[in-house]
């Protein structure tokens, strides 16, 4: 599956037995990253949590994003990963589906759907990211720190791609 054999050293292997008792799997490319290296593997399931936590986000929004951003480009893992996670949770196809093509209709309030038409303009269009976006933002009360956490959350997922695509056989 990838070009270095995942192999995780004994204090990885203990934190990626949680992962697998909370999730029920792990998933392939978090056992190559703690085997490329632990540090950063740890740093990367600290921003997890924060953001599972984040004090003004809803922790699904993150989730959406995900499913959303890699609905639009193909990224099939985590399509797979992150649909699972949201049926689990008690979210419908129906409205899963109302993710993808142009129009995207984000199940939760408008002021989520608000930050998350603006993470897809940053993403997709970053030159339609614009100040008065922030300002119309603010004015819904999120933050600069809010923001920026789910604008980079959405590009994370296309740096994330493309490390998975570089180090896989296929």
């Amino acid at each position: 599956m990838f070009m270095i054999e995942p192999n995780p050293n004994k204090e990885m292997k203990i934190l990626l037995r949680g992962i697998k008792q909370k999730l029920g799997h792990v998933p392939p490319h978090w056992e190559l990253f703690a085997t490329i290296n632990p540090t950063r593997f740890k740093m990367f399931l600290d921003e997890i949590n924060y953001l599972n936590s984040h004090p003004h986000i809803q922790n699904d929004f993150f989730t959406l994003l995900r499913y959303t951003i890699a609905t639009d480009n193909g990224f099939t893992y985590c399509i797979n990963l992150n649909r699972a996670f949201l049926l689990a949770k008690g979210y419908t196809l129906e409205q899963l589906h109302a993710l993808e093509g142009s129009q995207k209709t984000l199940p939760l309030d408008e002021r989520h759907q608000a930050l998350f038409d603006a993470v897809m303009k940053a993403v997709y269009k970053p030159e339609e990211f614009t100040v008065e976006g922030i300002a119309a933002l603010k004015i819904l009360e999120w933050n600069d720190a809010d923001i920026f956490d789910a604008v980079d959350h959405g590009a994370f997922l296309f740096r994330a791609s493309k490390i998975l695509k570089a180090y896989s056989k296929d």
